[in-house]
This record gives C-alpha cells, structure tokens and sequence, in this order.
C-alpha cells in the first residue's frame, strides 16, 4: 500500500510540474508566462512581450532592448546587467524588482508600479516615468538624467548620489525622499513636494525651486547651492552654503 502510494504521488508531482516547466521553453510572446524561469544571457531583443508574466524571473545579462511590454508583470524579477533601453513598458507592474547595473535607458514606464524596486547604479536616463509609482525605492547611483518623472511618486525613495540633471520633476512626490549628494541641475520642479525630503550636500546650484512645496530652511542648510539658487517664499538661503568653501 506504501508503495502505491509513492508511485501515486510521485505521478502526480511529475504531472504538476511537467507544464510548470514547459512553460519555460516557451518562445517570447505576448501573454508567455515565465514565472520563476531561468531566462540569463539571451538576446531576444525587439520581442513583442505584451502581458508577459515574469514574476521572479532570472533575465541576468539578457537583452530585451526595444520590446514591448504593456501591463507585463515582472515583479521579484532579477534583472542584473539586464537591457531594456527603449522598451515599452506602460502600465507595468515591477514590485520588489532588483538588479544592478540595468540599462533602462529610453524606457516608457509611464504610470507603472515600481514600489520598492532595488537597482543599484541603474541606467534610467531619457525615461519616462511619468505618473508611475517609485514611492520606497532604493536606487543608489542611479541616472535619471533628462527623465520624465512628471507627477510621479517618489515618496520615500533612497537615490543616495542619483543624477537628475535636465530631468522632469513637475509635480513629482518627493516626501521624505533621500537625495543626499544628489545632482538636479537644470531639473524642472514645479509644483513637486519636497516635504521632509533629506539633502544633505544635494547639489542645488542654480536650480530654480521657487515652485516647489514643503522645502523648509532647515533642509536647505544642508545642501550645496549658490546665489542662482532660486528658493520658495519664506525658505531662507543659508549664510554659506553647505558645500561652499
């Protein structure tokens, strides 16, 4: 009887897992479901993903560069050395995505959820991120140069020595992000929320804040600006600037 049994459960283990696994070979398609594959070091550069399922994926080192994934779901997925400069990714799902060193220059991402995503050094420049959810992310190093980060939700996001330069930020939610060291000359800020936001030694020189809300003179005092910095009604610049000599 013991023996029956095993024999049983061993068919039905084998039964579970042989379309689990089948999956995995499949080619790129819209809808493919590769959840939890092993998918590193492939090029499969300009596929049509839309819908993909990617939940807890190995893509390391593939190249996905200029595909499309609308509404695909690559939650928990490592992308580490990942490319996916100029993929079309709106409406895309990202939760607790980690890598390093991912390309996803040129990306549209617009209103995506990318909530608690951990990328160190990732390459977002030129992207669009506008009205997507980054709130609680950890981006250390990350490029956001001339990104589109209009209206988007940064709330609590760690991009310790990040690099906005020329990004847009119109109505962004900056509260109590952390953007110590930080670059954002030539950003555009109007109408973001910089509410409890830390910036120690932030690069602020030049930059025009007048339209910015919840910067307080106490945040200021810690960050590097000039006379060209342009500050709020009631925010006072520092008698010397944090960074100045």
């Amino acid at each position: 009887m013991n023996r029956l049994i095993a024999v049983f459960l061993l068919g039905s283990a084998t039964m579970l897992s042989g379309p689990a696994l089948a999956k995995c070979g499949d080619s790129p398609k819209p809808g493919v479901d590769w959840s939890g594959c092993e998918k590193k070091l492939i090029v499969i550069s300009g596929s049509d993903m839309t819908g993909a399922k990617l939940t807890g994926a190995n893509l390391t080192s593939t190249d996905l560069s200029g595909s499309r994934l609308q509404d695909a779901v690559l939650d928990e997925a490592n992308l580490t050395y990942t490319s996916l400069k100029g993929a079309v990714m709106t409406g895309v799902s990202m939760h607790k995505t980690f890598g390093v060193r991912t390309n996803m220059s040129g990306v549209d991402a617009s209103g995506g959820d990318l909530a608690y995503i951990e990328f160190y050094r990732g390459n977002f420049s030129g992207a669009n991120f506008s009205g997507a959810d980054l709130s609680r992310a950890g981006l250390p190093r990350a490029d956001f140069t001339g990104a589109n980060l209009s209206s988007a939700n940064l709330a609590k996001i760690d991009v310790i020595r990040g690099a906005f330069d020329n990004a847009d930020l119109t109505n962004a939610n900056l509260t109590n992000a952390i953007v110590a060291r930080a670059s954002f000359k030539g950003a555009r800020l109007a109408g973001s929320d910089w509410s409890g936001a830390y910036l120690y030694r932030t690069d602020l020189e030049g930059l025009d804040m007048s339209g910015v809300k919840g910067l307080t003179t106490a945040q200021v005092a810690l960050a590097c600006g000039n006379d060209a910095t342009k500050l709020p009604d009631g925010v006072s610049a520092p008698e010397k600037w944090f960074c100045e000599d």
